[in-house]
């Protein structure tokens, strides 16, 4: 594989069914929308399809990555605009003459509303974000909270007809088709520290454990009288039905049942994402490497003692290298998956060892483990970055991660200087104070609870106030339009190493956001990144 074979590659990023329709977010020269392999021209960046009947479906399109997103009807090969505003509209699911769907419009936070046709109308109260919901009948169940989310029942006017709330601990839907019957829903539940399924009964108020495991579960499905999951082992996410392993490797997501199939989106170190089904024997539907072919390396499961804690990690390796990369995840709340990952791939085959450390607060290893960096970003976490070292065993080293992993990056070359013989942060952020100001509305709400608002310890933990320390060449690649990490975070490293007269790379790239959509920006950044850091560590 080579840097222009990305071009050919066409992973799926989201996907609908409806009696066997197929309806694709697929990214070609952009993120498109494919029905039944015919392509739709759509303006901006499709990334939502959602089936409403036979012959109809909803488009979600973001037009610059600003997260300003619009929600769109596509009807007998026309494409009308529904509802396209200065918010962020998106995840539309269609019920009697309208459809729900979640918004900023507020102006504070993700709240769900219903839109009949004619007029929207708010679904959810209070102050805190919605995350998730799905629809029965008459019924709307969501879930609302940050770190300690509540499961609402609801009507469709807004009547709240019952919730369930375990304290310290979060609740959500299990998926969009959660019910298993009229009155019976699934949900996901960590009151005792894994998210595991639970049922509830409406008209009994009654919870009941479906599933209880040491594993992570993020999906449940009601299918042929039973439940299909998706559970989480060390960055494998298993499909499991009847206690029969679907799918056992890679990252698998996105449950839906259509005519007695399951269909869900499927990556894997050695391919990129998929839309798959299975009844009695598991079939590809969508061919996202087109025949791009590699010496792709499989992640070895590994683990590490960090000051007492346990971290496991992701290590790829070929054997006998001299030199490695420690590539950090971003969220913090996520982890490392067992995906298809180009720019890992193209470090392995300059000669990197890799390792991708789940520090402490990732995802995959239950509530107590994702809690403790909280009040701490940057402190704790880093550690676990910095110990990881240790797994790697190589003298020459390199840092890059993107989001929150670009923070950790900065973090590291600036509290950890003498180390790194390159790093790159892509769309990070450096300055807690600007960053809490200026990021979209939610990400603030979500800062506030995790960081909170002690000005030393912000100081403290903001690269920016000791870029003096940097020694490292790096690298910086930011968006436009990013809401999350403004380029204004990058720019302000860029000022500030260029005032000590220190050398910075940095592209901010146009019409972009949190991520690059652009098939030229997106083969681009993964260039620079590889090659800045070989040509820095030789």
């Amino acid at each position: 594989m080579n840097y222009e074979d990305l071009s050919r590659i066409k992973p799926v990023y989201d996907y609908d069914v409806f009696d066997n329709n197929l309806a694709l977010v697929i990214r070609e020269k952009k993120p498109i929308v494919v029905i039944n392999s015919e392509k739709i021209d759509v303006s901006g960046y499709a990334e939502e399809v959602q089936w409403i009947s036979k012959n109809k479906l909803f488009i979600t399109i973001d037009q610059a990555g600003g997260e300003k997103r619009e929600i769109y009807l596509f009807e007998e090969g026309k494409l009308y605009e529904i509802l396209k505003d200065s918010f962020d509209n998106f995840s539309p699911y269609p019920i009697n003459s309208g459809f729900v769907f979640l918004s900023n419009r507020d102006g504070r936070t993700i709240h769900l509303y219903y839109y009949d046709g004619k007029s929207v109308n708010k679904i959810s109260n209070g102050s805190l974000p919605v995350s998730d919901f799905c629809i029965k009948n008459n019924y709307i169940v969501y879930s609302q909270g940050i770190y300690d989310n509540d499961i609402i029942i609801s009507t469709l006017n807004g009547d709240v007809i019952d919730k369930i709330s375990i304290e310290n601990s979060e609740q959500y839907t299990s998926s969009i088709n959660c019910f298993i019957n009229d009155d019976e829903f699934l949900f996901l539940s960590n009151h005792n520290n894994f998210l595991n399924v639970y049922k509830y009964n409406i008209k009994e108020g009654k919870i009941s454990a479906v599933i209880e495991d040491s594993h992570e579960i993020y999906e449940a499905v009601p299918y042929k009288g039973g439940i299909v999951y998706v559970r989480d082992n060390l960055g494998d996410f298993e499909v499991i039905y009847n206690n029969r392993k679907i799918v056992e490797d890679g990252f698998n997501h996105d449950i839906k049942i259509d005519n007695d199939y399951i269909y869900f989106i499927s990556s894997n170190y050695d391919h990129s994402s998929d839309v798959f089904r299975y009844k009695h024997r598991l079939e590809r539907l969508t061919n996202s490497m087109d025949d791009v072919r590699g010496d792709f390396v499989k992640p070895k499961k590994v683990s590490y003692d960090s000051n007492g804690i346990t971290i496991h990690a992701l290590l790829y390796e070929k054997g006998n290298e001299e030199k490695g990369v420690v590539y950090i995840h971003g969220g913090p709340d996520w982890e490392c998956v067992n995906s298809f990952n180009p720019e890992i791939q193209f470090l392995l085959a300059k000669g990197f060892k890799v390792i991708c450390p789940n520090y402490r607060g990732s995802t995959g290893f239950g509530r107590r483990f994702n809690h403790l960096n909280d009040k701490d970003l940057g402190g704790g976490d880093l550690l676990d970055i910095i110990n990881s070292l240790k797994v790697l065993g190589v003298k020459k080293l390199a840092i890059t991660g993107a989001s929150y992993g670009g923070y950790l990056t900065m973090m590291s070359i600036t509290k950890y200087p003498e180390l790194w013989c390159a790093a790159a942060a892509i769309v990070p952020f450096v300055n807690w104070f600007t960053e809490k100001k200026f990021e979209r509305e939610v990400l603030r709400q979500y800062d506030e609870i995790k960081m909170g608002d002690d000005e030393k310890l912000l100081r403290e933990r903001s690269p920016i106030f000791f870029v003096n320390n940097i020694r490292a060449p790096l690298l910086i690649l930011a968006g436009e339009n990013d809401p999350r990490c403004p380029a204004e975070e990058t720019l302000q490293i860029v000022k500030e190493l260029e005032k000590l007269g220190k050398e910075v790379r940095y592209k901010i790239y146009k019409d972009e956001g949190h991520g690059f959509e652009k098939i030229e920006n997106y083969i681009d950044s993964i260039r620079e990144t590889v090659e800045f850091i070989n040509s820095h560590c030789v």
